[in-house]
């Protein structure tokens, strides 16, 4: 599919009608909008997600719930996107309409063929209604009767456009994204799950598994006493409820960062002030330059409390490392001990099959049947021949019980158990002393400026040094306040981990009839055997997923390329995780060891998370259309140079860059020049942006 055209009507700073053509070539699949900062490139790729997904669009990347949570709720969002010029002069609606073309359909009464339909989507609110937006898909040639109910339409969404679990691999910041090589295991795991799900087309079947397991807790409930019932009641309310806390909190949490920006500007403010005064009073840069070193040891501090954090999810697993290396060495002798039993019933069977066609299979002797006696003797005879031939049954242990793991969490254990021998005591100890110092370093610096700011006597110095004591106070306050709310967060998680497992201990004890056994047996059946399918597929795509993905990275980047990455990263292995959590993607170095992704630098995630894009698009089963934000915004020169001439232009059949003059400017527009189908410019005048033909000074179409 391809999306033709997008027409933008007084949506937040697009006045009155805007369209722009996004058609491209085989040759020429790049489309180029070009703006500064400000100017609408991201509210432009909200409102292709807007269009697509309505409300659902919490459910894509951070950055859009951020945009809901700050207005506090779905219907003020959409109050506050209406331009304000159309609001001054009386009008009250906001639209925006996607054409698409290239769609694939399956054959249904309504059509004969499953190619190259025209669909037009569009989203409209008005402000003036008590109602949500109104949502129509139209189809050339097919009626609107295929489209019953809303449910109707998110499913043609999901099923025929593009999948929300995908989307944030279709509409993405490229700078933001290298946050997602910052994420836990858990977290990359469900991130890569669901996209891979639809890309794959798996998602028809973990969608089944779903229904099959809700079918399964509806056949155990109905067998519940009252008793049993009101608690699985209050514990599925309890959850409900900590859900909504959660949310509710991280509500909270957006709107004390958007605090903590505010009053951090102000104290720059206040600063810059600050240190013009100083170099007057004094003539030095002094208090400049302490400000600098703060600010170069808070990022210090961050970094080191990252790597803290980092280290902190396996420090669990340290504390426990004794049981675990009990687990590691008891899951050695139970494979030992099955590879025995297999191998001692493999003789056995040997011994018996020989045994059985010596004595019992004819040619016979011709003078008759031999003794019984003689039977025993060649038996007895034949068993020590098979033992000296295919070697001695070997004495099996006895072990006091078994665990009952998969070869993948088998493996996993198995990986912990090495990881955690490589995190010595020193690294632990190193970046605690470390932060330690930075902190310490903090003080000192924090306690000189503080110093010479009140050496500072003007009355108007006083009234500035106040109200940034002041609002360092408020920082402060928020900072500890932020704390709270995420300490919370994640205890209401955490409990509703424990609450969701206790309801399914609670299900799986309920008795229920001969009858339903049957159905919760066949449909138990049926459960696994999607899982394991679903499961084969995706660890059949990790070998294309590494492959692909270190290509990229060594296309990409300069340090692997030119060959002077020494220990750098040598291999990336894909695995899946157990229970079907998605994958997990590690990076290594060429003594095999594991390169942490947080210690990448900024454009190095970016090039990891880029490269890891394409190599998950190239699986999907259908060609999708990629919008892309802020393209090359923590890449340096020679980086950016290497995506303007093999990244993008082999990304999709269709990509729409939104650049600023910094990033491609008229000079780098040169060298990607050969595959731009059309380029635009953002214009801005009295906070009205247009959108024109055209590219930065350089280029008319």
């Amino acid at each position: 599919m391809k999306i033709d055209k997008i027409i933008l009507t007084n949506f937040r700073q697009y006045y009155g009608e805007n369209v722009i053509n996004l058609m491209t070539t085989k040759e020429k699949n790049i489309v180029l909008l070009g703006g500064k900062t400000g100017y609408g490139k991201t509210n432009f790729l909200l409102s292709l997600v807007w269009c697509l997904y309505g409300e659902d669009i919490a459910k894509i990347d951070e950055g859009f719930k951020r945009e809901i949570q700050k207005d506090g709720s779905y219907p003020k969002f959409l109050k506050s996107s209406l331009n304000w010029d159309i609001v001054r002069e009386g009008k009250s609606k906001f639209s925006v309409e996607i054409f698409i073309s290239d769609l694939e359909l399956p054959e249904t009464r309504e059509n004969e063929s499953g190619n190259n339909y025209k669909c037009r989507i569009k989203r409209e609110f008005n402000i003036n209604s008590p109602g949500d937006d109104t949502f129509d898909i139209k189809i050339d040639g097919i009626k609107n009767s295929m489209f019953q109910t809303l449910d109707d339409k998110i499913n043609f969404v999901n099923d025929y456009l593009i999948p929300l679990e995908a989307a944030k691999f279709v509409f993405f910041d490229a700078e933001k994204i290298a946050s997602w090589a910052e994420l836990s295991t858990k977290e990359e795991g469900s991130v890569l799950n669901d996209a891979l799900g639809k890309l794959l087309g798996l998602d028809v079947y973990e969608g089944l598994i779903n229904d099959l397991n809700i079918y399964t807790d509806g056949l155990r409930k109905e067998s519940a006493t009252a008793q049993v019932r009101q608690t699985i009641i209050t514990t599925e309310k309890g959850i409900e409820l900590n859900i909504e806390k959660i949310e509710h909190l991280e509500s909270e949490i957006l709107i004390n960062e958007s605090d903590t920006a505010k009053i951090k500007s102000e104290i720059v403010k206040y600063e810059a002030f600050l240190v013009q005064y100083s170099n007057r009073s004094f003539n030095t840069s002094s208090l400049d330059e302490l400000y600098k070193q703060r600010d170069e040891l808070r990022k210090k501090e961050k970094d080191l409390e990252n790597k803290f954090n980092e280290l902190s999810e396996i420090i669990p697993f340290v504390l426990a490392a004794g049981k675990l290396e009990e687990v590691n060495e008891h899951i050695k002798l139970q494979d030992e001990e099955s590879y025995l039993v297999e191998k001692q019933n493999e003789l056995i069977e040997k011994n018996s099959e020989f045994i059985e066609k010596l004595f019992n299979n004819p040619p016979f002797p011709t003078d008759g049947d031999i003794s019984f006696s003689k039977k025993i003797f060649y038996a007895d005879k034949a068993k020590r021949i098979v033992e000296d031939v295919f070697g001695k049954i070997e004495k099996t242990n006895e072990l006091e019980f078994e665990h009952d793991l998969s070869k993948s969490e088998k493996d996993l254990i198995v990986e912990t158990f090495n990881h955690i021998q490589k995190q010595s005591k020193d690294i632990f100890e190193q970046t605690i002393d470390n932060f330690n110092r930075v902190k310490n370093d903090i003080t000192e610096i924090e306690k000189v400026i503080k110093n010479i700011e009140s050496d500072l006597e003007d009355e108007e110095i006083i009234e500035y040094t106040t109200n940034k004591k002041e609002a360092e106070r408020k920082i402060e306050k928020l900072i500890e306040e932020k704390g709270s709310f995420q300490n919370q967060k994640e205890n209401l998680k955490r409990e509703n981990e424990k609450l969701n497992q206790s309801l399914q201990v609670l299900l799986k004890r309920i008795s229920v009839s001969e009858q339903k056994k049957k159905k919760l047996d066949k449909a138990n059946l049926y459960i696994r055997a999607l899982e394991d399918f679903v499961s084969a597929q995706k660890k059949s795509k990790c070998s294309a997923l590494e492959q692909t993905t270190f290509n990229e990275m060594n296309q990409l980047m300069h340090k692997l390329r030119d060959g002077s990455n020494g220990k750098f990263i040598a291999a990336i292995k894909a695995e899946a995780l157990p229970n079907n959590d998605g994958l997990k993607i590690s990076l290594f170095d060429s003594d095999g060891n594991i390169t942490p992704k947080e210690s990448l630098s900024m454009g190095e995630k970016q090039i990891y998370i880029s490269s890891l894009v394409k190599a998950i698009l190239s699986l999907a089963v259908q060609d999708f259309p990629i919008f892309i934000d802020t393209p090359l915004g923590r890449l340096d020169h020679e980086h950016i140079n290497n995506f303007l001439l093999s990244y993008y232009p082999n990304l999709a059949n269709q990509v729409v860059l939104m650049a600023t003059n910094n990033e491609i400017p008229p000079s780098r527009f040169k060298l990607v020049r050969g595959f731009v189908a059309n380029a635009y410019l953002l214009e801005s005048s009295k906070n009205q942006t247009k959108i024109k033909q055209g590219y930065f000074q350089s280029y008319e179409n």
